[in-house]
């Protein structure tokens, strides 16, 4: 069997998406035989990976994202030149018209950009609308990371259900064993209690309601454990960023991007992580978190009570009373905590790359019919 898989994301400024291709072929393509599997577009190796930017010279991303922006716009027929021999075109929703040849798989991370536009760029929305109309209705197989996902394409967007497929993420061995934690200290200057955030700091983060529910504790917790906001800088974050204005001078520290080398320390130095989004389609730092040790308070919708378990505090992430509840239980029950952190390190255990990679190699197999 040959599989063409679209790497597109791998030249993109991204987080998430860009980490779960990343993290998910590494593991992959040493695992692809008897399979040949190729990516696309024109790619011989998954490039220096980086978030900030592209994994490849500047070269290399204008040439290729100028042939994808040609196949959207001009209809080059590039998919079909990439596919011509292969059984499974896996592809992402940056290729607008793939090909009509042999079979087509795509993965869905969540479906907000349609149930949640408020909180998207027009163009994300655009795209994946585009994609919704056009390219789900023909997919063999669509795989997502949790049920809540699969969930809401059926009963929301009427995707047929026995074409999907939930393969959950995996989590890093680096998480674990952090390393560098005197460097974290160092960098960033965080004091030896705090709570974190982690998170690009858009809408859909729910970071105004974690600010409000921060700004409800008693001050003498707010003075003795500090809010650490961890991401960059992300869209229609007006908001937010009136909020952190009005709790600058209360306890609350925002550090930016941080690097991926530094993240594992930074969770595993926290006394608690809080991550109130509003919908995600699995929920990374939950995950990452756990695997550091850190006790964690995440929402109860969408797809993060699967991925918690009951490694986690749940609440209602709008509302800022529940979360500050969560918030002053974590940090005066220390039993709890050091509960959910042992809880939390097993679950994540149960979280690997390598098992993320061999099912979704059975999965192109199921769909190829190999």
């Amino acid at each position: 069997m040959r599989i063409v898989y679209d790497a597109t994301p791998l030249l993109l400024r991204s987080a998430g998406v860009k980490n779960y291709h990343h993290a998910l072929l590494v593991r992959l393509l040493p695992r692809a035989a008897p399979h040949a599997m190729e990516l696309f577009p024109f790619l011989d190796s998954l490039g220096r990976h980086r978030n900030e930017g592209s994994n490849f010279s500047r070269a290399a991303t204008v040439a290729r994202l100028g042939a994808v922006l040609a196949a959207n716009y001009a209809r080059l027929p590039l998919g079909r030149w990439a596919t011509r021999r292969a059984d499974v075109f896996h592809v992402t929703h940056h290729l607008m018209h793939p090909p009509r040849r042999g079979r087509l798989t795509s993965f869905v991370h969540d479906p907000t950009p349609l149930l949640m536009p408020e909180f998207h760029t027009a163009s994300n929305v655009r795209y994946f609308r585009h994609f919704v109309e056009q390219v789900l209705p023909r997919l063999d197989g669509v795989l997502v990371p949790s049920e809540a996902v699969k969930r809401d394409l059926v009963e929301q967007l009427h995707a047929a259900e026995r074409r999907i497929t939930v393969v959950p993420h995996g989590v890093d061995e680096s998480f674990f064993a952090p390393t560098l934690t005197q460097g974290v200290r160092d960098t960033y200057n965080v004091p030896e209690r705090f709570i974190l955030s982690v998170g690009a700091q858009e809408p859909r983060k729910n970071l105004v309601t974690l600010l409000e529910a921060y700004r409800r504790l008693p001050e003498e917790l707010r003075r003795d454990v500090p809010l650490v906001v961890a991401g960059p800088r992300g869209w229609k974050d007006a908001a937010l960023r009136r909020a952190l204005d009005q709790t600058a001078v209360s306890g609350v520290l925002t550090i930016g991007y941080v690097n991926p080398v530094l993240l594992p320390a930074l969770y595993s130095l926290a006394t608690l992580f809080v991550f109130p989004s509003l919908y995600e389609g699995f929920g990374m730092p939950i995950l990452e978190a756990m695997a550091a040790g850190a006790p964690v308070i995440t929402s109860n919708v969408s797809s993060m009570p699967e991925v918690a378990g009951d490694a986690g505090l749940t609440v209602d992430p709008r509302s800022a009373a529940e979360l500050t509840s969560g918030i002053e239980r974590l940090l005066t029950d220390a039993a709890l905590a050091k509960a959910l952190s042992e809880r939390g390190r097993a679950r994540a255990r149960t979280f690997t790359w390598e098992r993320t990679a061999l099912a979704t190699r059975a999965f192109f197999e199921r769909v190829a019919g190999a």
